[in-house]
């Protein structure tokens, strides 16, 4: 077991970004475990290992193909914005002179022979386009906190970020020479990327074998300790070597919430590799690892706890209901009702109260919403009232939406539906025991509950 690494937990910093999460399947970080590092660290590196390796360079889907998604330019699709210099440049496939595949833990630190067992070297969860001279510049040098002192890398002012110069920190990189192997801090835009991707490699390799090829991997482990980090750059692939600085990375986490480009690039990996980040879905588990704080963080999550949307005859009673904790008001949200086959939305439900305590400060509320399409696929949207999307649930199928607050938003469907012959006063909803949406599973028809914890349903 690892101790955990202490530093004042700032959890709290999290809440804004809370509706910015991105949408992992339903239940894919159901059998994470919470209550301490120990176990959060082994139930979490079990549903990220043994992912599907990409080749680093290859004449079908590679790195490149990978990357090129993951770090697209929000604005403008056959643009890419890279990590350092914050710069924007067309999209130009393998072998460019502009920018190229940074590997923010140094290849050099563990895994530098390339190979097809080879799993970390091409890992897109770490690996990030990058303009060439600032890769060349940061080199293999750890992340740390910088000083006046230090060479300043500038950035250029692009998706409302970076530009300036001349005074520190500013906007800018800051690099360093010094003994024992230099140092790198990363700009303030992208300080919690950086920090979150070596979270990640800590936690998805811990030594031994890949499951499914057998490939042995490395153990990385984040440290304060330069001489180890620096002992860890022998030229071959080694079973343990070190990054960091852990204490820097912390702060750096802190600082820099989860944004709409680390969503996207932790999105474009899994679609390839087929695991996540799990430190941009819940960046509120970096206080339970590496400071030891494994209380539950009440972030405002508000999830669909049970809906009823069709039954045998003419459909009755249809309605929404919402999960959340005790105290939260849902004064002037919304509910949409969105078409499956047009990605429009066709109904609006507003909503008003405040969540009861009905178990461990959580309570549910529940919302008729008359005229609910029968699905195949349809969705609906939770919608806070200042316009942001908390929630979008599909049953039936899935699909993008097309307008307004879910445009491009992908529908995650529950996986049951209710037949055009389920009886009267039934509904779909959730069951199992937890404190968020990912940690229940849809149940097929039951004897509805509105208003009230549902069948087989534990808030923790």
């Amino acid at each position: 077991m690892r101790p955990p690494f202490r530093l004042a937990a700032t959890a709290a910093a999290f809440a804004a970004t809370a509706s910015l999460r991105a949408q992992p399947p339903a239940n894919y970080y159901n059998s994470v475990v919470t209550t301490s590092a120990a176990q959060l660290r082994t139930t979490l590196h079990a549903v990220i290992d043994d992912h599907t390796r990409i080749p680093y360079t290859a004449s079908g889907t590679d790195t490149w193909n990978v990357l090129e998604l993951a770090d697209q330019y929000a604005g403008n699709t056959t643009q890419i914005l890279d990590l350092y210099k914050n710069a924007l440049y067309a999209k130009q496939g393998g072998g460019n002179s502009f920018y190229n595949r940074e590997h923010t833990w140094p290849n050099s630190y563990g895994f530098p022979v390339d190979g097809t067992t080879n799993y970390p070297y091409t890992d897109c969860h770490h690996l990030f386009l990058c303009d060439i001279a600032y890769n060349g510049a940061r080199d293999n040098n750890p992340y740390m906190a910088g000083t006046a002192a230090w060479t300043e890398y500038t950035t250029t002012a692009n998706g409302g970020q970076g530009g300036g110069s001349g005074t520190f920190p500013g906007n800018s990189n800051w690099w360093t020479s010094q003994a024992p192997i230099g140092g790198w801090q990363t700009w303030a835009g992208r300080k919690g990327d950086v920090a979150r991707a070596m979270f990640y490699m800590d936690v998805r390799y811990e030594g031994g074998t890949h499951s499914t090829t057998g490939a042995t991997e490395p153990d990385l482990r984040l440290t304060d300790d330069l001489n180890l980090i620096d002992a860890s750059a022998t030229g071959s692939n080694i079973n343990l070597a070190y990054m960091g600085k852990l204490t820097t990375l912390l702060q750096w986490h802190n600082e820099d919430p989860v944004d709409a480009k680390e969503l996207a690039h932790t999105n474009a990996v899994f679609t390839h590799q087929g695991n996540r980040n799990p430190f941009v879905d819940h960046p509120e588990w970096v206080a339970c690892l590496y400071q030891g704080a494994c209380t539950r963080v009440r972030l405002p999550e508000v999830w669909v706890n049970e809906i009823h949307y069709d039954n045998t005859g003419t459909d009755v009673n249809e309605f929404v209901e919402l999960a959340g904790p005790a105290g939260d008001s849902v004064n002037g949200w919304m509910l949409l009702a969105v078409d499956g086959a047009t990605g429009q939305v066709y109904g609006r439900r507003k909503l008003a109260g405040t969540f009861p305590n009905q178990q461990n400060g959580f309570g549910t509320l529940a919302f008729t919403f008359p005229g609910l399409q029968d699905g195949a696929p349809d969705g609906i949207a939770v919608v806070t009232g200042t316009g942001v999307l908390m929630q979008f649930v599909a049953y039936e199928g899935s699909f993008v939406g097309v307008g307004g607050t879910v445009a491009g938003r992908t529908a995650t469907n529950l996986g049951v539906a209710e037949a055009t012959t389920a009886p009267v006063g039934t509904s779909l909803q959730l069951g199992g025991a937890g404190s968020g949406y990912t940690q229940f599973t849809w149940q097929n028809s039951l004897t509805a509950t509105p208003g009230a914890r549902n069948t087989n349903q534990t808030f923790q």
